[in-house]
């Protein structure tokens, strides 16, 4: 896959292309979201525990003061298992947050080829000529607007509480970190925000990028359109092949038809029904266009009724594979044609009528 955009890539990629992408790793995905996510979810852990947190640290700080100076190892560890569990909980907080929107960008996808280096790659002469191309001057601007917003959410949200620093030396150790923690949580509410915006810009550039990335020249186009859907000419060939098909079998269904539903020009459905074989109406035949033109002649020819119901040729013709009964909710209307047509013809008389209106 290119790196970049040429100038004659000017046509969508298609699902085989994305497809193919996604085979090789190739997706976008945007990292920024990912440290937000950490962060976020590190930030509302924290909250979660820091009381406990705070509780834990100032028992072992006492401990370790008390002890003094003879205080042993063994004595702490106790109470260092409980802040170490704390810790632990919100590292694994940080690393969900971190491992959703990479799974949800990568649908779960795993690229075991990619974890092994590419020297080839390293040592492109294109990594080198980026250096020089317009995408790596607005990765550089896109870097100088994230240093300066996230600057300023930093320096806004602490700049008051540097001046209470020096007040903190006397206080208690619960106290100063309870001083600490408050500024931290008000503060890195701002930078989450300053982030989440910065992430949100960083997707839409990461897609933006792949989607032009992705695009193909005219000439790929037409190439994957004939690896994907098959050589015009073989396709020409089979459709005229499945027209000689259905022909032949309209040639030989529709004289033994009951009655042919047309629409009136388009559509053409061949019904027949036999008592004790049936147990429905069944379609026997159906076409469109120059099949239905060809179906209505046979039925001419061999002095089949053809009867115009254009709302009911319309449902056969699109619900109803050949060979198969017809839905239920039209056996009135079937039966009432062909009840229709056995009185005409006189065909079996009331017999016949009896049992196309029993199958309805």
């Amino acid at each position: 896959m290119a790196e970049t955009q040429r100038e004659d890539q000017t046509e969508q990629a298609s699902q085989r292309r994305l497809q193919q992408a996604r085979e090789e790793g190739n997706l976008p995905v945007s990292r920024d979201t990912a440290m937000w996510a950490a962060l976020a979810a590190g930030l509302a852990a924290l909250t979660a525990v820091g009381p406990a947190l705070r509780d834990s640290l100032v028992n072992l700080v006492w401990a370790a003061a008390d002890g003094l100076p003879q205080t042993t190892p063994g004595r702490l560890l106790p109470l260092l298992s409980r802040p170490l569990f704390i810790v632990l909980a919100v590292a694994a907080s940080v690393a969900l947050g971190a491992a959703i929107p990479l799974a949800v960008q990568t649908r779960l996808g795993t690229w075991p080829q990619l974890a092994m280096p590419d020297f080839s790659r390293v040592f492109s002469g294109t990594r080198l000529g980026r250096l020089f191309r317009k995408e790596m001057l607005v990765d550089l601007f896109f870097t100088a607007v994230k240093t300066m917003t996230l600057g300023y959410a930093v320096w806004s949200a602490f700049h008051d509480d540097f001046l209470t620093l020096p007040r903190m030396l006397q206080q208690s150790p619960a106290t100063q970190l309870q001083s600490t923690y408050a500024p931290l949580a008000h503060g890195f509410v701002r930078i989450l925000a300053a982030l989440g915006l910065l992430a949100g810009l960083d997707l839409a550039l990461t897609r933006y990028r792949y989607n032009q990335r992705m695009k193909m020249t005219k000439e790929e186009a037409k190439r994957d359109y004939r690896e994907e859907e098959g050589d015009p000419m073989i396709r020409s060939r089979r459709r005229r092949r499945h027209r000689e098909l259905a022909k032949g079998h309209a040639r030989v269904e529709v004289p033994r038809a009951d009655a042919l539903v047309v629409n009136p020009t388009h559509v053409a459905v061949a019904i027949r029904y036999r008592p004790g074989e049936d147990a429905a109406p069944r379609v026997t035949a159906k076409g469109k266009g120059r099949l239905a033109e060809i179906m209505r002649e046979l039925a001419r020819e061999n002095g089949i009724p053809i009867i115009e119901d254009i709302a009911l040729a319309r449902l056969l013709y699109r619900r109803v594979k050949v060979g198969r009964s017809v839905p239920a909710e039209t056996y009135r209307a079937v039966a009432a044609i062909l009840a229709f047509v056995y009185r005409v013809l006189n065909r079996n008389g009331a017999a016949q009528v009896r049992a196309a209106r029993g199958a309805a």
